[in-house]
């Protein structure tokens, strides 16, 4: 696939200045004050221009699904906002807020999203700076990015897209790169990403919706999406990880680029999907990483049960883990299983345990010899590195048996 034309790069999140004690213990109270009206409908929301209604002329402006690209330029002139909440701006009283797709997608607490943006590790921008594309009536914003060594969460807010919450809803990405080396052999990192759909996993593994509540159906058997927000917009949540290779994400520059946002019904009948809605265009971005990295190493030298492996080290931080294993002996490799094994949760010191929190990664030898080994995984919440106590890892015992073993950290 062609990369596309890299110019005009910008930095879409603004300079942030630091605050005195007063002023962040105002912006608290004015974020709760914020909340607050927020539920009762009194602060007024600014909806993307153009955005398509759910009228049956918008559905049918929409049903055409094709390869045609609309390309506009960033917003030219920004709308100043300034609420009146004990002297505190918009912006300052949100710049702790994540943002719902992100909170959602790493169950992050109002306080764990404070202290990450705190320590720099999590990076927050408005919905409405100038950065923000528009096309055809829909707008995509960066909202939140959070980064560690090797793991990088990023989202954006979608504005103007209107789907029924049983469809299927994606957005594709064109492109993905890192642009501060776009010639580079390793410009591209692993990722994955998906629309935001309100539901998440318990401690023990089950998915439910993010207030708590078991996830619904209708008559058909159509799980019930909660893609939208109480404004009515989508989020689009990418996990990007550099694997095993040198170098690490701290203060690195993703360039990251979508087309076509479409909803989908699927018919388990005859098992085909049709578009039902769709918007192609191009809204393009270049994302500066957070610089900082509180990832914690930890020396273990703590053997896996009745295996070959060894965990020397982990490097620990609120959003991923990295181990790195000594191997005596390495078993032998069956077709996409080379016998690694698998970080798949964490055991708390208060004995929480959360034995399914993985979420992406990659595992595998690092040497010809296969006398070290290493595994690394994503998160689906941020944890407090103080408090882990264990890892619970998967073993792969030949064929299709696995096993689950703890292992305690000195």
């Amino acid at each position: 696939m062609a990369r596309a034309e890299r110019t005009g790069r910008k930095n879409i999140f603004p300079v942030e200045t630091e605050l005195s004690e007063i002023v962040l213990r105002k912006t608290d109270e004015a974020l709760e004050k914020i909340k607050a009206e927020t539920s009762q409908g009194k602060v007024p929301v600014k909806t993307a221009e153009g955005a398509v209604g759910t009228s049956e002329a918008g559905r049918k402006r929409r049903a055409g699904y094709g390869r045609k690209s609309f390309r506009m330029q960033a917003a030219a002139a920004m709308g100043v906002c300034i609420l009146a909440v004990s002297g505190i701006s918009a912006a300052a009283a949100f710049r702790y807020y994540w943002g719902r797709g992100m909170s959602g997608e790493l169950q992050a607490t109002e306080e764990k999203q404070k202290e990450l943006v705190a320590q720099g590790v999590a990076k927050v921008g408005a919905a409405e700076i100038p950065s923000a594309v528009t096309c055809d009536g829909v707008t995509i914003a960066p909202e939140t990015v959070v980064a560690d060594e090797r793991f990088a969460y990023l989202s954006f807010r979608i504005s103007g897209f209107q789907a029924e919450a049983w469809e299927d809803v994606s957005a594709d990405l064109s492109d993905i790169y890192f642009a501060d080396d776009p010639a580079g052999d390793k410009s591209w990192p692993n990722m994955s990403g998906h629309i935001y759909n309100g539901i998440i996993a318990d401690e023990n593994g089950q998915l439910v919706y993010e207030d708590g509540t078991p996830v619904e159906s209708d008559a058909e058997g159509r799980t019930l999406q909660r893609y939208t927000d109480e404004n009515g917009d989508m989020t689009f949540v990418i996990q990007a990880n550099i694997g095993n290779r040198e170098g690490s994400l701290p203060g690195r520059t993703i360039h990251v680029e979508f087309q076509d946002i479409y909803a989908e019904e699927y018919d388990a009948a005859s098992h085909k999907r049709t578009i039902r809605s769709s918007v192609s265009g191009s809204w393009a971005f270049d994302i500066t990483l957070p610089d900082v990295s509180v990832a914690k190493h930890i020396a273990a030298g703590q053997p896996v049960a009745d295996t070959a492996f060894t965990i020397e080290s982990i490097e620990l931080s609120p959003i991923s883990v990295y181990a790195d294993y000594a191997v005596s002996g390495a078993p032998e490799a069956q077709q996409d299983e080379s016998g690694v094994p698998k970080i798949m949760g964490l055991i708390l010191r208060d004995g929480t345990r959360f034995p399914y929190m993985a979420r992406g990664g990659s595992s595998g030898y690092t040497d010809s010899g296969k006398n070290h080994a290493y595994d690394m995984a994503g998160f689906d919440r941020v944890i407090d590195v103080d408090e882990v106590a264990g890892l619970i890892v998967s073993v792969w015992d030949g064929g299709s048996e696995y096993r689950r073993v703890e292992v305690m950290l000195p």
